[in-house]
């Protein structure tokens, strides 16, 4: 639905109109402030022979906090830029997922719309996470999307659940043997889950949200960084029950990827990008409706490092492949293909 009022989280406070009965915020996250946090997900613990280091590893969560407790968490999409990956060739011409499409992550904050309907100015605030402390290089801008109750001029409730895993983020550095290589074992895992009711001009309705977010990534890279790879997968469960109907959305992010320095400085990165997504939506345990999304990114590109732009004499082939099937595509159904040899396109294929 389009929402009653849009209200952008220029300052932390905010006061929302009384009669709200669905309240959700979406955050644009990206790690994209410079620095290391560009590459948050290839950091490593305090100690370890990388590049870029922090207090944690490379664990994320984008978390919103309304007066300071915690009211919703998520897994950040690791999106890589047109220059990621030590690799600018990979990304002549296509770019990897939502590198030019950054999508908001969404919270559904109606469990504490009562709290919010009080008049009184609140905090509703960004924070990000495992990002070592007084430290920037993220991006949070930040919206609120408001339904209201035209049948009320004030919206009550309550705040009825607050549930809360205790938050892990541990990294494990193992050194490297004679020759050998190091290597970060990483996993994250979180779960939320908050409920309340609100009295609308249709009856009490009770809105309970659930999130589980869980991350596991191993890094692997050599002294003099001739090798550096990482396997990672990202998961975002989420359910919200509203009423009758229930939504699950589950999101599966993965990245895999290596770069490695050879012979005569020839610089080559195989590399992969995934971006995935189910939604299924039940009315009194029956689906009503359902939707799939499969964004897929791979890339093999080389060039020769350390010597003027035209003596690079760069190689590359990639392939992009992007579906998404249900309620939220064009007919039901969107499948496209689009690969480049060298920089140009070879194949642009729909199907469906």
């Amino acid at each position: 639905d389009t929402p009653d009022r849009v209200l952008p989280l220029t300052t932390p406070t905010v006061t929302t109109p009384r009669n709200t009965e669905r309240l959700l915020a979406e955050v644009y996250a990206t790690g994209s402030g410079g620095g290391c946090e560009e590459y948050w997900y290839l950091t490593t613990p305090a100690g370890a022979p990388y590049s870029c280091t922090a207090d944690g590893g490379p664990h994320r969560e984008v978390r919103v906090l309304v007066d300071g407790r915690l009211a919703g968490i998520a897994a950040p999409f690791p999106t890589v830029w047109t220059g990621g990956w030590s690799n600018p060739f990979l990304w002549y011409v296509t770019p990897g997922p939502r590198a030019f499409d950054v999508q908001p992550i969404r919270y559904d904050l109606t469990p504490y719309a009562a709290l919010l309907n009080d008049g009184r100015p609140h905090r509703i605030e960004v924070t990000v996470a495992g990002l070592p402390t007084g430290q920037s290089g993220w991006s949070t801008p930040a919206n609120l999307l408001l339904w209201q109750d035209e049948a009320r001029h004030v919206v009550t409730g309550a705040l009825t659940r607050h549930e809360e895993s205790a938050p892990s983020g541990r990294s494990r550095w193992t050194p490297a043997g004679p020759g050998g290589q190091h290597r970060v074992d990483t996993e994250g895992h979180h779960r939320l889950t908050v409920a309340g009711y609100l009295n609308t001009s249709r009856g009490r309705v009770a809105t309970t949200v659930t999130r589980s977010v869980h991350h596991t990534s191993a890094h692997r890279w050599t002294e003099g960084g001739s090798r550096d790879a990482l396997n990672a997968v990202w998961t975002d469960e989420e359910s919200v029950t509203h009423g009758p109907t229930t939504t699950r959305t589950d999101r599966t992010y993965t990245m895999d990827g290596e770069t490695t320095l050879g012979a005569g400085d020839r610089l080559r990165t195989v590399l992969s990008l995934g971006d995935r997504a189910d939604t299924t939506t039940l009315r009194g345990g029956r689906t009503v409706d359902a939707s799939r999304l499969d964004d897929r990114y791979t890339g093999d590109a080389t060039y020769t490092a350390n010597v003027p732009r035209d003596q690079r004499h760069a190689v590359a082939t990639t392939s992009a492949r992007h579906r998404l099937y249900g309620s939220q595509a064009p007919g039901g159904c969107y499948d496209r293909t689009v690969d480049t040899v060298q920089g140009t396109v070879t194949v642009d294929r729909r199907r469906c």
